[in-house]
């Protein structure tokens, strides 16, 4: 809900809750650098993203296949329809 100032104005959001801003962001720093000075979650972390890589990769690798797959049709069909 929207605060407005003795004029009637809206106060931008930032300014209406400066201490709950403050506190959120104090407690979310804590815990993001917990997390990555946690060797555990480091570990973790580069797993999946290692995981996700790999699979990035191989996903590519199949869509390159596919593209190549579709212009050896495409070109069969041209000189397919050139000879008549």
């Amino acid at each position: 809900m929207a605060k407005y100032d003795q004029y009637g104005n809206p106060i931008p959001y930032r300014e209406q809750n400066s201490r709950t801003h403050l506190i959120t962001g104090l407690i979310a720093g804590a815990a993001v650098g917990y997390l990555v000075s946690n060797k555990k979650v480091q570990n973790t972390i580069s797993n999946t993203g290692g995981k996700a890589w790999s699979a990035l990769r191989g996903e590519m690798e199949e869509l390159k296949e596919r593209l190549e797959d579709t212009q050896a049709e495409l070109e069969y069909y041209r000189n397919l329809n050139k000879d008549k």
